[in-house]
């Protein structure tokens, strides 16, 4: 997901600034609603699986190939996104006048205001920009693996991958700049039109062509068929799931930039909290599914108890 903003705003762009009633005295009470509680754990979750798939790949030797690698991208753009989210929603969603919805509390010192509507929130844009163009790679990476094992070393080299992730990162965080740093020579309109691109289109179809033409491939050659089964049920889940989960938001968002509606709290936070529960459960289906990787969890967990 991006950064949530009040309801108020007018082009209902979720990475906006953050903005206040103006009142820094009154009514500064740390308060979040139970829905908001929920997402938190959710959040918290997030952090934990993704921080936990980074250090599993990273410290297994044996894990270090272009999928898994790939895989560790997308879990360190969520694990990133999911921490920025967390003190997105502590820092400045707790102090929401929930009496109306409408406007944020004040309640943190100039400094730290400034820095959640900089970095942070330049950083929150950025790793949701980057987990999504992180998960399009991940379908040609395994496409390019398995439909095509003899010239896959040639048109996948680790260095070009390590490039493209790279280039995934410098793109996500000049488009979260546009988007969370006001400039005059660049439309908001546009910003967004462009951030729709790039967080749900491209992933979208990248997902849909790639995966598909990865399971025709293996279903004309003498791949297992209980193997293919299980690689369908697995992308047609993976697709759901990013559909499911983003197209609610996108729709709602693009409505109310165009002044089609405007939704109210309950039905902005139900949206939002779909698009973060995206991010959160990724490791679930790119990283615990994997026996090498759990394997490498509980190695990680064996070392730790040792030690202790």
């Amino acid at each position: 997901m991006e950064v949530f903003e009040p309801i108020n705003v007018s082009d209902f762009g979720n990475s906006s600034p953050a903005k206040h009633d103006g009142n820094t005295t009154t009514l500064c009470t740390w308060y979040l609603p139970p829905f908001e509680w929920l997402k938190l754990v959710t959040l918290f979750a997030g952090v934990a699986g993704n921080g936990l798939t980074v250090v599993a790949i990273a410290t297994d030797r044996k894990l270090h190939t272009k999928t898994y690698a790939t895989i560790a991208a997308i879990a360190m753009a969520d694990f990133v996104y999911c921490t920025m989210a967390v003190l997105w929603s502590t820092l400045l969603f707790a102090y929401l006048d929930y009496s109306n919805y409408r406007q944020y509390r004040k309640c943190i010192n100039d400094f730290l205001f400034l820095l959640m509507n900089t970095v942070v929130g330049v950083l929150f844009s950025a790793s949701y920009i980057a987990s999504s163009l992180s998960v399009s790679l991940l379908s040609i990476v395994r496409f390019v693996i398995l439909s095509l094992p003899l010239k896959a070393n040639t048109i996948l080299r680790k260095s070009s991958l390590v490039f493209i992730i790279i280039l995934i990162w410098f793109l996500s965080i000049a488009l979260a700049v546009c988007k969370n740093i006001p400039l005059q020579s660049i439309s908001r309109k546009n910003i967004n039109l462009v951030d729709v691109f790039f967080t749900f289109i491209v992933p979208l179809l990248t997902i849909i062509i790639f995966h598909g033409m990865k399971i025709f491939t293996l279903k004309q050659s003498e791949y297992r068929k209980t193997e293919v089964k299980k690689m369908e049920r697995l992308v047609v889940a993976i697709i759901l799931l990013f559909f499911v989960c983003n197209l609610p938001w996108q729709v709602l968002r693009l409505l109310a930039q165009y002044k089609v509606f405007v939704p109210g709290y309950l039905l902005q936070t139900t949206m939002g909290y779909l698009l973060q529960f995206n991010n959160c459960v990724n490791p679930v289906f790119y990283a615990f599914l994997s026996p090498r990787i759990r394997h490498s969890i509980c190695i990680l967990f064996c070392r730790f108890r040792a030690n202790q």
